[in-house]
């Protein structure tokens, strides 16, 4: 399995779109997981999910992303992972044990994953009080 984390120095960078680097990591079940760096070069949304699926990724770990790009990594069958906010290290762990959805490595505002509808809810709930 190849999964992949947007990283920016050694933490989860805060936005995918404009993200160039990936920490790919190969798990196999047998050795520790080999770790390699992919640059992405290109900024627009088919191309950038072409690229990803290009490299046999099969799990993103990103903080936000638009819901084009992240519609468009899903179509390519790529599982999404978004909203995510934590050092490298700490991210992979919660990843491995299943505790990425604690609020701890969810992005400022964020209570769940996929927390863009939680935006627009709040949007509505203060045009409400105007």
């Amino acid at each position: 399995m190849k999964i992949a984390l947007s990283v920016w120095k050694d933490y989860i960078s805060t936005v995918f779109d404009t993200a160039d680097q990936l920490l790919v990591l190969e798990i196999d079940v047998k050795d520790s997981p080999k770790r390699s760096t992919v640059k992405l070069n290109t900024a627009d949304v088919v191309g950038r999910a072409n690229q990803i699926k290009e490299k046999q990724i099969e799990v993103l770990i990103c903080g936000a992303i638009s819901r084009p790009l992240e519609a468009s990594l899903v179509s390519l069958g790529i599982q999404v992972y978004p909203f995510v906010r934590g050092s490298v290290t700490d991210v992979l762990a919660a990843f491995q044990n299943g505790s990425l959805d604690h609020a701890i490595f969810a992005m400022p505002g964020c209570h769940r994953r996929g927390c863009s509808s939680n935006r627009r809810q709040n949007h509505r709930m203060r045009n409400n009080w105007r």
